[in-house]
């Protein structure tokens, strides 16, 4: 809050005293909700600096394109924590997207003489001033250049890779422990995402980087281990598919005769669990015709 609302952050924060964070689920009063529960980004209760206690609702909203129902949405979180607590309430509403003209900051309902209205801080993420960003030691300032990153750089791979590597640099020599680094850099991995090949060229030269800044290739081979490993049990979870379907193809060409190369990709393309069903049904067909007619049906009528 003191990188996007100094303002509400002097006003809110004792300097000296700690937060208690809560992420509670915020449910319908309908006994029979549309929607059921609803969680909050983060619900924070803080100390005003007079000393006197105060629940803060700090909802993160990072979006490609505008909501039409944001504001609506705010209006009902902050009606339920003001509902179930009974205590002050302030919500701000931190906007990510890249559209420069949508700053949603109120919500407003009106019929017959009566009217509601709810007014609430807005941050937008593009008003930030990148520059200073790259000066601060904070991980919300070093997630936020993360996050302008991949928005200016959709659709031009070979900028991305710049920037990715250069962000990487910049992340090492602010100082972060060794948490904050392993934290930040599946960040960068997940928003700044790479075809393989360059993805293998960047991994690369973030080691090189790693080795100059800090004399260790630590962060990125231990990264790079997580998603080998990771690899691997995707690797395995295929392969169990994969046989799944070689025997149902089997089954298949025992029961209704060879199939046709159209038929074997129709069914090399079905989800494991349709596969499931499929190998439990082709037990009752006698011709090709019957395999067809089942792959015509709507997708719903093949839940295992």
């Amino acid at each position: 809050m003191c990188i996007c609302t100094p303002t509400l952050h002097y006003r809110l924060f004792a300097p000296v005293l700690g937060l208690e964070h809560a992420a509670p689920a915020i449910g319908f009063i309908s006994t029979t909700p549309p929607q059921g529960k609803q969680r909050v980004d983060k619900l924070v209760q803080v100390v005003r600096r007079d000393g006197t206690p105060a629940w803060v609702l700090v909802h993160i909203e990072i979006q490609s394109q505008p909501d039409t129902v944001f504001a609506a949405r705010m209006f009902r979180y902050y009606a339920r924590i003001m509902d179930r607590e009974r205590v002050p309430v302030v919500s701000l509403a931190i906007l990510g997207d890249d559209d420069p003209t949508w700053r949603p900051d109120q919500f407003t309902a009106e019929l017959w003489g009566c009217t509601l209205s709810l007014r609430y801080p807005t941050v937008k993420l593009l008003d930030l001033d990148a520059a200073a960003l790259e000066t601060i030691r904070n991980p919300f300032a070093t997630l936020t250049l993360i996050h302008r990153d991949a928005q200016e750089t959709r659709g031009r791979p070979t900028e991305r890779l710049r920037r990715k590597v250069a962000r990487y640099r910049a992340l090492l020599g602010l100082g972060y422990d060794a948490s904050d680094v392993r934290a930040l850099l599946r960040l960068i991995e997940h928003l700044l995402r790479l075809d393989p090949v360059r993805a293998q060229t960047a991994r690369a030269t973030m080691r090189q980087v790693e080795l100059e800044v800090t004399g260790m290739d630590t962060f990125v081979t231990s990264f790079e281990e997580i998603g080998r490993a990771e690899g691997r049990i995707e690797g395995r979870v295929e392969g169990r598919a994969e046989g799944h379907r070689d025997v149902v193809l089997r089954l298949l060409a025992r029961k209704i005769g060879p199939l046709p190369d159209a038929l074997q990709a129709r069914i090399t393309s079905l989800a494991p669990d349709v596969l499931l069903t499929l190998s439990e049904a082709l037990l009752d067909f006698v011709a090709q015709a019957d395999l067809v007619a089942w792959l015509d049906q709507p997708p719903d009528t093949h839940a295992a």
